[in-house]
C-alpha cells in the first residue's frame, strides 16, 4: 500500500513538474483541437477549387474574351507593384500564355484538392503560401484591391503548413500512423512523407 502511494505521489509530483515546465515556456506550447483548423482547411480550400473554375481552357484562359485569367494579369501590367515583375509577366508569361493558363489551373486545382481532402496537406499548403505570395505580388497595386485579403490568403495555409491540419477530418489522418512506424524502422521515403501530412 505504502509503496502505491508513494507511486501516485510522484506521478502527481511529475505531472505538477510538467505543468510548471509548460507554465515556464510560455504560450507557444498551448495546444488547441485541430477540428477547428480542419473545418478552416476545407473552406480554404473550397476558396482555390472555385477559384480554378474559372482558368477556362476553351477560352485560351481568358485571352480569347478578354476576360479571366488574362484581365487579371493585364491588370497587373498596367499597375505593377514590382517592376520584374512586370517584366516577368510581359516577357516571359505572355509568350508563353497556355502553358502559364494550364499551370496555374493545375495549381490551383491541387491546392484545392489536398487541403479539401486532407491529403499530404502540408505540400498543398505550402504551394498554396507560394501561389498566394505571387498573386499578392502581382496584384497588390490593382485599384481597389484589399491587401488583408491576400495577407488572409497567406496567413492561413500557414497555420495548415504548420500545425498538420489534414491530421482531423482529412486522409492525412489514416497515414500518419504508418508512415510514424515506417520512419521509426528507419525508411527514409517515409520520413519525407511523414512531413508532408
Amino acid at each position: 500500500m505504502a509503496t502505491l502511494v508513494g507511486s501516485e505521489e510522484k506521478t502527481h509530483a511529475m505531472t505538477m513538474d510538467e505543468r510548471q515546465d509548460r507554465v515556464a515556456a510560455g504560450w507557444l506550447t498551448t495546444v488547441a483541437p485541430l477540428w477547428p483548423l480542419a473545418l478552416a482547411r476545407i473552406l480554404y480550400g473550397v476558396l482555390w477549387w472555385q477559384q480554378s473554375k474559372w482558368k477556362v481552357p476553351s477560352d485560351d484562359f481568358g485571352r480569347k474574351s478578354g476576360g479571366g485569367l488574362w484581365y487579371w494579369v493585364q491588370q497587373e501590367i498596367q499597375h505593377p507593384t514590382v517592376g520584374a515583375y512586370k517584366d516577368f509577366l510581359v516577357n516571359v508569361m505572355i509568350p508563353n500564355w497556355t502553358f502559364f493558363g494550364w499551370m496555374t489551373l493545375i495549381t490551383e486545382t491541387f491546392i484545392g484538392a489536398t487541403l479539401i481532402l486532407g491529403l499530404g496537406t502540408r505540400l498543398g499548403a505550402f504551394v498554396a503560401i507560394g501561389m498566394a505570395a505571387n498573386i499578392t505580388i502581382g496584384i497588390l497595386s490593382v485599384p481597389h484591391e484589399w491587401v488583408w485579403t491576400y495577407v488572409m490568403l497567406m496567413t492561413l495555409p500557414a497555420l495548415f503548413l504548420l500545425t498538420g491540419a489534414g491530421r482531423a477530418f482529412g486522409v492525412d489522418s489514416f497515414l500518419v500512423g504508418p508512415l510514424e512506424r515506417a520512419a521509426a524502422r528507419g525508411n527514409r521515403l517515409a520520413r519525407l512523407a511523414r512531413w508532408l501530412v
